[in-house]
Formats: structure tokens, sequence, C-alpha cells
């Protein structure tokens, strides 16, 4: 079966009942990183043809949006027998393919890729949807509550000095992506800063921005 749109949440209850497994997808058609997880799911959706994989537009269906807490997309739901198993938010293909392996049998070793697709083009194709994931975004070492080094530290300090929303991201916990940003981006260390799935620099520049004012603008048009 392939990937089914649902339009109403009496749609929705009917699907999940009539199936074991059933994933959803919670997306926006101007989210970029949507497009890709669904490429995923439906390659699973290909070799699974007993399970339900279904799409939600998030702004369209407000009940489903407001069962699930669904406050950012791509957002997935999991269904087991009827019953919520799980949910996963972000545009994480591996934590997507591991989840639904879960489920439906296989390793995540055994996830399909993309035909013809390198190991090149599947990273780039995953930084460029990590760096789309959120307005703001900042590759750093450590976390917004816990920053790991001087230099994030004194980036999350002037990001919050701003009063904006941001996410972050911890590229110690994540070598692949630690590595591959930096050719990537073009930009030899860290943090990084993406507003809008575009570099604006590291902490010298993000420092400068803010001394200048600057940073408090461009976060704020991004929002």
């Amino acid at each position: 079966m392939s990937l089914v749109d649902v339009a109403t949440a009496a749609d929705f209850d009917a699907h999940v009942a009539a199936a074991d497994v059933v994933a959803c997808h919670f997306w926006a058609s101007w989210c970029e990183p949507c497009a890709a997880m669904d490429q995923l799911l439906a390659t699973f959706a290909a070799q699974h043809p007993a399970a339900r994989f279904l799409r939600v537009e998030a702004e369209s269906v407000d009940e489903l949006v407001g069962r699930f807490d669904v406050n950012a997309v791509p957002f997935f739901t999991f269904h087991e027998k009827g019953a919520l198993a799980d949910t996963l938010e972000g545009a994480d293909a591996e934590a997507l393919a591991e989840k639904l392996n879960a489920r439906l049998g296989g390793s995540l070793g055994a996830a399909p890729a993309a035909p013809a697709a390198s190991a090149a083009e599947d990273l780039d194709a995953r930084l460029k949807a990590l760096t789309t994931s959120a307005p703001v975004l900042l590759f750093m070492k450590g976390t917004k509550q816990e920053p790991r080094c001087g230099f994030s530290r004194k980036v999350v300090s002037a990001l919050v000095d701003t009063g904006a929303d941001f996410e972050t991201f911890d590229i110690l916990e994540d070598e692949e992506v630690r590595q591959g940003l930096k050719e990537y981006s073009d930009w030899p260390t860290y943090p990084q800063l993406y507003v809008q799935g575009e570099l604006v620099g590291g902490c010298d520049i993000i420092l400068e921005m803010a001394a200048d004012g600057s940073l408090k603008e461009t976060l704020t048009a991004a929002a």
C-alpha cells in the first residue's frame, strides 16, 4: 500500500482500527524535510503492504494535531492494534527507520536506501533535512542547557539574549554529522548557526552580529 492522505479524524481512526501496524506522518507543504521523510515512508509502505502508512497535513486537521500534541513537523505517530505506541518529532531518518523496523521486522541496516544513491548523497540529503528542520538551528558541542565548550557557551548566551526561539543539535552525539557538516557548509569549525536552512556563521560572526544588533533582527525575521 502506498502513502494514504487522511483529511479527517474519523478517516484516521478507521485506518488505525483496520491494521495491526500504522505509521502516520504529520507534514506541511512549506517544510522541505517532510518530503524526504515521505520518500522513506513510501519505501517501507511498498515493502510492508499489510501495514498502513498515513499522511496528515498538520495545518488542516486540528483535532488530530491536538490529540497527539503536534507542535512541529515532521511529526510521526506509531500505532499497534489500534493503540498509540510511540511518537517521533523531527527529520531524523535513522530514528524513523529504527522505529518502523522495530514494528515491522528487520534491522536498521536493512532499511531501504534510495536506488543508486551513494553514501555521500545520502549524507547530503540528511544534512539538508537537518539544517532546515527548525527556523533557527545551532550545531554545537553540547546542548543549550549544557554547552560543552567555551565557544558554544558564548553563542548560546548571545542567542538567548535575543529572546528568539532556537533549537540546538549536539555534534558530539553524531560523528557523521560532525564531520559531514564541515564539508556541507564549507565551514571547518563549530558552533555553526543556520537560519532558514542557510549558514549564518560561527562564533566570531555571531558575536559581532549580537554586538551590532543584527542578530536579533535576523532571528526575529526567521520566526
